[in-house]
Order: C-alpha cells, then structure tokens, then sequence
C-alpha cells in the first residue's frame, strides 16, 4: 500500500511540524516496504519473528506484525490461501509448522516455586471542593495489606505460605458453526501441546499459563505485584495519608501520618 501526500497543501493547512510527524511516523512503520519479490504464481511467504516462530502470508511486506520477510515461500491454491487468511485473522500459528519451537518452549517452562508476600497499597481516596465555578480534586491516602506472589524467596515480607507453578498449554481448532462462520474452538489445558495437535492443529501467540500445580487451576496471583513507585511518589503519598487511619489495623509500619494541604 502507497501513501500518497499533497506536502505543499499540508504545509499550507496545517504547517512543517505536521508533515514531519506524518512522514517520521510513515518511515518507522515500515509500511509499504515490500520485497522485490518477482514470482507470479500464487505462493506464500515464510515470515520468522525474534523467538523463532513461523507463518506463511500471502504478503509481499518485509515486516508485518513482528514478523520479517524471507526469500522461502511455498506454492498455494486458493483454498490454501484463504485458510492462511483466516489464520492471519484470528492470530494463529500451526503447531506443524513450530513444532520444534514449541517443543523448546515446554522444555524450558519448567516447574517452579513461588512464595507469597504482603505489601502496603496506599489506596487513593478522592476528595471534591469547589470554589466558585471551579472544582477541584485532592487525593489523600489508605493504607492497605495487599498480597501477591514471587519466585525470590528471599522476598521481603514473606507469608510463610508457598505453592508449586506448572506449565499447561492451549491449543485451537476452527469449525463453522449453525450460521456457517468459522469459529475457533479451544482444547482443554494439557501438559503436552502435542498430544493434541492432531485434533486442534493450531496455537495462538500466547498458548500458555501458569497453574498451581495443586488445586489444577490458574495461578491466581491476588492484588498483583506491587508498585514501582519513585523516592520521589512514594513520599508524595505518604504524606498525603488521611490521619484518620492512623489507628488503621490494617498499617502496621508505625509511620507517622499526616495530611498535607
């Protein structure tokens, strides 16, 4: 696709500045730029990303959605093309295709431990005054316990309480359903993406999770981890703490809380 400017119109309605960014942004897109690429039956290219995975595309761009462009491409009817489409669509790569991708990923997603801790969320609490026409907002702050959990387990706070991750993988097939549109069934998690391949040919760029190994179910990791807050932040809202929670249970740190004005 060619992108075409009037520059001496844009320069006249809108100014330099604005035709720069428009051409800047253009460039760095990459957009347009297309291989050199003289075969005229119908094929699809090999395009590889940075982890090793592949897909054919019935595209000439030598950068298309994390993926770069290569000389390898296979001859296509049109059946095979609109299914590359359809996977180009809905995001999908054959399991076939990556198998040995795949394969060193499960390799690598090895179990492991993780261990709970606790941290002090300062929960903002909005507080509206006017003057005049004019409203303002001022935020003082709660202190909370909130929980989450890491893989250091030298983690300050720790809770005591530890759990054992494991990997388990998705896999997709594409069926139509009552109204002939093609739908995308998933596969029930499984330890070994292969097993089901044969079935559900088919994976999605993120095509795993993390379960507790224990209760088989996702790993929940609660209030999340905690924020990454600056010297600078932090002491902003601690000193913006509403002093009626300094009696909160919930703050057991012994800070002395003030509110600023």
């Amino acid at each position: 696709m060619r992108i075409k400017f009037n520059i001496n119109g844009l320069i006249g309605k809108r100014g330099v500045a604005l035709v720069l960014a428009i051409v800047s942004a253009t460039t760095l897109s990459g957009c347009g730029k297309k291989s050199d690429c003289d075969i005229s039956s119908s094929h699809l290219h090999k395009y590889v990303n940075t982890e090793g995975y592949i897909r054919y595309i019935d595209k000439e761009y030598l950068k298309y959605e994390g993926y770069e462009w290569t000389s390898d491409y296979v001859e296509a009817t049109k059946e095979e093309v609109e299914t590359r489409e359809l996977m180009d669509k809905k995001d999908l790569l054959r399991i076939d295709e990556n198998l040995e991708t795949i394969q060193n990923k499960q390799q690598a997603n090895s179990d492991f431990l993780e261990y709970r801790y606790s941290y002090i969320f300062l929960q903002p609490i909005p507080h509206m005054f006017s003057t005049g026409k004019t409203t303002y907002t001022m935020f003082t702050y709660m202190p909370i316990n909130h929980y989450s959990w890491t893989s250091d387990s030298e983690h300050s706070n720790l809770t005591g309480e530890k759990r054992l991750c494991h990997y388990r993988y998705r896999a997709y097939k594409i069926e139509k359903d009552e109204n002939g549109k093609e739908v995308l069934i998933p596969s029930d998690y499984v330890d070994d993406i292969t097993k089901v391949m044969d079935e559900y040919p088919y994976i999605k760029k993120e095509y795993y999770k993390i379960f507790n190994a224990e209760l088989n179910c996702e790993a929940d990791y609660e209030d999340g981890p905690e924020e990454e807050l600056s010297d600078e932040e932090r002491e902003k809202r601690e000193s913006n703490i509403d002093p009626s929670y300094n009696n909160s249970s919930s703050y057991d740190k012994g800070m002395k809380l003030t509110l600023t004005k």
